[in-house]
């Protein structure tokens, strides 16, 4: 049956946003009882009416439109919606179609002026939720960013005060949500230093939604504004504690500061602007990519007078890594005669690492990877412990990523190497409901359900019972493999593409799994082609996660956790940290699962 969907949306002066299906029947029969059911982001919209459209009886060439209302929690982001489309053909057998999702972004026009006293937005930015997100730009001035960035909070925040300091501008903004008592202040500093200028920005509200969605609108705006400005670039990011830092010192030393008994006016040729405002030296040895080049790049550049008054906390020693990096080895190492019961050692050892590595004997170490009855490859995922989410400055990052924590996990297990292939969940269900098909494509279009009842079969199969979902926080540690960056392969999009299957490079397509690079830990498509149901039932946020790295169940709802982006979703949806949800038979040709084996 031929069937056509497009899906378009507006967003009204209230902010609501009016999403339209528009359904149409390009056959030669009509289908009856056509309903699209909606499928979104629970924690971010609200739905006003029903979550499924009953259209009814289509005829050929009679397009008809589902339409829904949506109204955002908090600012929207680039946030995807999707929907199912079910109908029965002329002959009543009965028929489900996915509608690719769509993309919706919300400007935050909900905002409005908040006129508000000095006194009032210090005791405000003091209370509430806060966020920060900071960038570095170059060849372009101060001057230019604080007009942009004016541009950018036209009409929508109150411009509380600002100061002028030394190469620099600190401007304090307030909106309020029209209809809601809710309010978001914005403290925001631009300030040069060596040819380099940096936008640092600190958010308060009384809503726990929306934060990063407001801050990152904004530095978007930002970045539209300064591509079209000749040679001026974005350079990289601002590392949060760096960002909180330098606003809480330039703060300190503003007229703003001084409370009820300050001037009402900003003091032109203060202190601050004869005070040269020095930058953070970095001292963390993490292996953060892109902020470690942009720093290194400032730091040649700049020549800070003093330090800022809040020095970073001294790290405790670096743990062991948990990759399992290569041997080293000298290039020309000094040849030495073995004794003869040298070489005897090194073959009893041999043999016993052959027998670790095969799975042969009963020691009691693991193999590194291990095969199944119907080919399904699984790899060694050691113990260790990982910090969970996204921090504030990351760029696209949600509120339901936050807040970040320690997860400890104690056991070793097995995660499958590849998605489950549709060869695989044919030799087990003894069907195949994707709808791009291939042997070594991933299997889609399974609900959470039917990926649940695919591990019980294979348990019965395999005479175990070790085969699982992960849980959420066990595959995120297994696709950060180590790092804490946003993608496996680093911050850096642009080595994305040789890790995963995304919007950018999959031509609307599923792609046969391995394709791409593996991460660290020899695991592949973690990132992109099919999302990947987990055990956890949905939560908007972090608090009261389990710190063992357990599953989160919910009875609230029957919203399930997928992981890891798809090849039809943009890169940030491939982020290690991002989080989707869809109800428990929700079925897509973006979604399918991966394996968990205990040991």
């Amino acid at each position: 049956m031929d069937l056509e969907i497009k899906r378009g949306y507006e967003v009204l002066p209230d902010n609501t946003v009016r999403f339209g299906i528009r359904v149409s029947n390009s056959g030669n029969s009509a289908i009856s009882d056509v309903e699209v059911i909606l499928d979104y982001n629970y924690s971010l919209f609200e739905l006003e009416g029903n979550i499924v459209e009953k259209l009814g009886t289509l005829p050929p060439s009679a397009p008809r439109t589902a339409k829904f209302l949506l109204k955002p929690r908090g600012c929207v982001h680039r946030e995807e919606i999707g929907a199912t489309v079910r109908y029965k053909d002329h002959s009543w057998e009965k028929h489900t179609l996915d509608m690719r999702p769509k993309e919706i972004h919300c400007v935050c026009p909900f905002l409005k002026e908040k006129a508000i006293t000095r006194s009032e937005f210090l005791r405000l930015s003091d209370t509430g939720n806060s966020a920060e997100h900071g960038l570095n730009f170059e060849n372009i001035s101060p001057e230019k960013l604080v007009e942009f960035l004016s541009h950018t909070c036209k009409n929508r925040l109150y411009k509380v005060d600002e100061f002028s300091i030394e190469n620099g501008k600190v401007l304090y903004l307030a909106g309020e949500s029209l209809g809601e008592k809710a309010y978001y202040l914005l403290t925001a500093v631009v300030l040069e230093e060596g040819g380099i200028v940096r936008v640092l920005l600190h958010a308060n509200s009384d809503k726990a939604f929306g934060l990063n969605g407001f801050l990152n609108e904004i530095l978007e705006n930002l970045r539209h504004l300064v591509q079209n400005i000749g040679a001026a670039r974005e350079i990289g990011i601002i590392k949060k504690e760096q960002v909180i830092n330098i606003i809480d010192s330039v703060v300190q030393h503003t007229n703003f500061a001084g409370g009820t008994e300050a001037p009402e006016v900003a003091v032109r040729g203060s202190v601050v602007q004869r005070s040269k405002i020095g930058f953070l030296e970095e001292e963390e040895e993490e292996e953060e990519e892109k902020a470690q080049a942009t720093e290194q790049t400032i730091a040649e550049k700049t020549a800070p007078e003093k330090a800022v008054r809040h020095p970073p906390e001294k790290k405790a020693p670096a743990k062991e890594p948990l990759t399992r990096p290569p041997e080293k080895k000298p290039d020309n190492p000094p040849k030495k005669p073995i004794p003869v019961l040298g070489l005897m050692l090194i073959g009893i050892l041999l043999a016993g690492a052959s027998a670790i590595v095969l799975g042969w004997g009963g020691g009691p170490g693991n193999p590194e990877t291990y095969t199944n009855s119907i080919g399904m490859e699984f790899v060694h995922v050691p113990e260790g412990e990982f910090m969970m989410g996204s921090p504030s400055g990351e760029r696209g990052t949600d509120a339901d990523e936050s807040p970040v924590h320690k997860v400890t996990i104690e056991e070793p297990f097995y995660l499958g190497k590849y998605e489950v292939t549709q060869e695989q969940w044919q030799k087990v269900m003894g069907n195949n409901p994707s709808h791009f098909k291939g042997d070594r494509l991933p299997v889609e279009r399974v609900s959470w359900e039917e990926a649940r009842e695919f591990i019980q079969k294979l348990n019965e199969m395999e005479k175990t019972d070790k085969y699982r979902l992960p849980s959420e926080a066990e595959w995120e540690y297994a696709c950060r493999a180590g790092s804490d960056a946003r993608y496996s392969s680093g911050y850096d999009v642009s080595t994305l593409g040789e890790h995963a299957w995304y919007d950018a490079n999959s031509e609307d397509k599923t792609h046969p799994v391995g394709q791409k690079k593996e991460n660290p830990w020899g695991l592949y498509d973690m990132h992109g082609n099919v999302w990947e149901w987990v055990q956890d039932g949905w939560h908007d946020s972090y608090y009261g996660t389990p710190s063992d790295g357990s599953a989160r169940e919910s009875s609230s709802n029957s919203l399930k956790v997928r992981r890891g982006g798809s090849w039809e979703g943009s890169a940030g949806y491939c982020r290690a940290a991002n989080r989707g949800n869809s109800g428990s038979g929700y079925r897509s040709s973006g979604l399918g699962f991966r394996v968990l084996k205990e040991l």
